[in-house]
């Protein structure tokens, strides 16, 4: 009976507490600004445009099982790009090469012919070319006795060399320029003579052509053929006696005679390629088959198909454009719809995000961006189980991170739907990441470390994998299919994980939020502002710590965020190093700078530390959230010891004027607006008040916190907080146990207690 009882008064508190309709409207007109409503309008359209890309969507994936067959549409030409390519190819290879003529190709042969009668008169050949006979030497001897003529000769013979080289008939090339063509010594060559002296070659046998390799000789058939076109120029020049030796030492020194010209190649293989592809074509006609049963997708079927969509998109938009229309037109209204459905959710969960135009833009710019992220991946090849659907899960990532569960995992929602009808697929595919993204918006609390989101990741990695399998098993799709989709859905969590990590400070400048991981950073004691606090006002510095102590422990009693309470203790009281001797806790030699001075100008003296400390906290960066702590840890609370040394020095002749307005002694404000800013005001009044107690005891501490707490709410410096009694209850009671594991007793050594004013007591207080 206790149970039911129990279970209806939950579901009852459950109804007061849902939001109702008309104020889910009232709370979305109050708090839209012009700046969000000009940022949702743009969203809408861009969105709207994304989604109109699906018309460039192929539904299937290369690499897919299909179990059923996908017929054409549409009746369209269809190229095979493969195929395509392979016949350029083909025509870029049989295109003929443009060899340009070497002038200096024969200028080695002219030269050992020149030397020829001296070699053979010191009774040796040139180079091992030739062995003089005794008639060969007489031969030489009688041309040399007339030099004149015989150079003559010579160059006669290198005439005759180069009219054949001009001729087409003797073509030498260096065999490392055509290694496809010539790594058969046979291979024959047919020319057309260009301008400029160039030769254009390709694979028909008309013409012999030579080819060696740099410092290697001839081969044996090619050195007979050499030898045999040039014995008859050699012997009309220098008579038969001469002809064998003149030609061996001519193939000897024989050098290319042309060599490739790279840039009129290229222009020949260029040309060559404007074929015509009607090979490569095929007629598709309506309702074909495009890809039979229980196949896979192959590449080029993929290419089919996208062929196959670009064609049926292009049909319908010009045949029955007004069916188009409609359909656009329809996309559009959803879209509008869920720009509306985004309004009202913030509307109601996070107001603050449509009142400040620069928050909204960036949340509609975030879902924008996703969106046509995961949209061109639609149009490409690539796998959709990672490209589709690490966006929504970087959707759902950045806005854990920026706001809380409930927000992230109503908006993402949207966006995986959305996503899975733009991309055509099916409902197993917004399974996968509906489950993706409930695994990071339970486990992502706050970001500490950056560990975390690489553990999140790899959760969310592991849910989506095991939810492909799963969904695999149920449709009996092939082991490796299953095995493929499961790699790219856990790589789809494992990346939006390490980009978030990448991108996390862009993202914290974009919504205006400090995650706790930067909190940390700046925690760091070896800052610099702490570092000159610590140097510049050491007691303000440590009392700034205990303050941190407190508000830790505080704020851990009531679910506020610890974290924040503490750093923001820190820097609480930067604004005192300025001007540190006006303060006590700094006045280590005795002296009190308020002395000589009037309540008034003490009272602007302790109160401008506020403004300093925003002004330093600006100067050095510190994150926006924190600002508040600054400003208001004091709220409108009255500096009390001023404003009573104001009343006792207004002499008794003056009892006739007004009182001394305690407005003129309180700080400006503003008062706390959150409770992390309260808890933060409580804790340095406590720790204030606890320090300057003689004897600390527990029931002097109790009285006291509850005092000072009584005292600021009677005062209404918590009207502006959702802090509530039974969380200062609980404030108090942290706060109690906190200061007395502070000042906490202690045993008193023989040896110091002269030194330490103890009076023999067995355990003193100690602070």
């Amino acid at each position: 009976m206790f149970r039911v009882q129990k279970h209806r008064a939950r579901r009852e508190e459950i109804r007061r507490n849902r939001p109702e309709l008309g104020l889910a409207w009232r709370t979305l007109r109050e708090s839209l600004s012009p700046g969000t409503l000009l940022a949702a309008v743009v969203f809408w359209v861009c969105a709207s445009a994304i989604c109109m890309l699906r018309d460039q969507v192929v539904r299937y994936r290369p690499g897919q099982y299909v179990r059923h067959d996908v017929f054409s549409r549409v009746a369209f030409e269809s190229r095979n790009v493969e195929l395509e390519n392979e016949l350029k190819e083909q025509a870029r290879q049989a295109a003929p090469r443009v060899y340009r003529r070497l002038d200096g190709a024969f200028a080695a042969v002219e030269k050992a012919l020149v030397g020829l009668p001296g070699a053979a008169g010191a009774g040796g050949g040139s180079g091992g070319a030739m062995r003089a006979s005794d008639g060969v030497i007489r031969e030489l001897a009688r041309l040399a006795a007339d030099a004149e003529a015989y150079v003559q000769s010579v160059r006669r013979y290198i005439e005759l060399l180069r009219k054949r080289r001009d001729d087409g008939a003797l073509i030498v090339l260096p065999y490392w320029q055509r290694e496809a063509d010539l790594q058969v010594p046979e291979r024959r060559f047919a020319k057309v003579q260009g301008g400029g002296g160039n030769v254009h070659f390709m694979t028909v046998e008309v013409a012999r052509t030579f080819a060696r390799r740099p410092g290697e000789p001839f081969s044996e058939r090619q050195r007979a053929d050499l030898l045999g076109m040039l014995r008859p120029l050699a012997a009309d020049v220098f008579g038969a006696v001469l002809a064998a030796d003149v030609a061996a030492l001519t193939v000897e020194n024989l050098q290319p005679t042309h060599e490739i010209d790279e840039q009129l190649t290229r222009a020949e293989q260029k040309e060559a390629e404007n074929i015509p592809l009607t090979a490569a074509r095929r007629h598709i006609v309506e309702r074909s088959v495009l890809v039979p049963k229980d196949s896979y997708i192959t590449p080029s079927l993929w290419r089919v198909l996208q062929e196959e969509q670009r064609h049926y998109a292009r049909q319908i938009r010009r045949a029955d454009f007004a069916r188009w229309l409609v359909s656009q037109a329809g996309m559009a209204v959803l879209m509008l719809l869920v720009t509306l459905a985004i309004g009202v959710y913030m509307g109601l969960y996070q107001p603050r995000v449509l009142q400040n135009p620069l928050r909204a833009t960036a949340l509609f710019a975030l879902l924008a961006v996703m969106l046509l992220a995961a949209q061109v991946s639609g149009t490409d090849s690539v796998p959709l189980l990672l490209f589709g659907v690490a966006p929504t899960i970087l959707v759902a990532l950045t806005l854990t991170t920026v706001y809380d569960h409930r927000v992230a995992m109503g908006i993402s929602t949207l966006h995986a739907a959305i996503v899975t009808l733009v991309l055509g697929q099916e409902v197993t595919f917004f399974l996968t990441i509906w489950l993706g993204l409930r695994t990071v918006c339970f486990l992502l609390d706050e970001v500490r470390t950056r560990g975390k989101l690489i553990e999140v990741s790899a959760a969310t990695a592991l849910v989506m994998a095991g939810a492909t399998a799963a969904l695999g098993a149920v449709a009996a799709d092939p082991v490796q299919v299953v095995a493929s989709n499961c790699l790219h859905a856990g790589a789809a969590g494992l990346s939006a994980g390490f980009i978030m990590l990448g991108v996390l400070p862009f993202v914290e400048r974009a919504f205006g939020v400090t995650t706790a991981m930067t909190l940390l950073e700046v925690a760091d004691v070896s800052h610099p502002l702490l570092r000159r606090l610590s140097i510049e006002a050491p007691g303000t510095y440590a009392h700034s710590f205990q303050v941190a102590t407190l508000a830790e422990a505080a704020a851990d009693a009531i679910g506020a965020d610890s974290l924040l309470c503490r750093v923001g203790s820190y820097f609480h009281d930067i604004g005192k190093m300025l001007k540190a001797e006006y303060f006590c806790e700094n006045q280590f030699d005795g002296a009190n700078r308020h002395v000589n001075l009037a309540p008034s100008v003490s009272m602007l003296v302790i109160a401008s530390h506020v403004k300093d400390g925003v002004e330093l906290a600006r100067e050095y960066n510190l994150p926006p959230v924190l600002f508040q702590f600054i400003q208001q840890h004091h709220g409108t609370t009255i500096v009390e010891h001023f404003y009573q040394e104001a009343c006792r020095r207004q002499e008794p002749a003056e009892e006739a004027r007004p009182a001394v307005s305690d407005t003129e002694y309180r700080y400006a404000g503003p008062r706390p607006q959150s409770r992390e800013s309260a808890v933060v005001m409580i804790a340095d009044a406590v720790e204030s008040a606890a320090r300057a107690m003689v004897e600390p005891n527990a029931a002097r501490i109790e009285t006291l916190v509850h005092e000072l707490i009584t005292r600021r709410l009677l005062d209404g410096q918590f009207g502006e907080c959702d802090i509530t009694m039974g969380e200062l209850e609980r404030v108090e009671k942290a706060l109690v146990k906190t200061l007395l594991s502070i000042y906490h007793g202690r045993l008193t050594y023989p040896s110091t207690a002269a030194t330490t004013g103890s009076r023999g007591a067995s355990v003193v207080n100690s602070a």
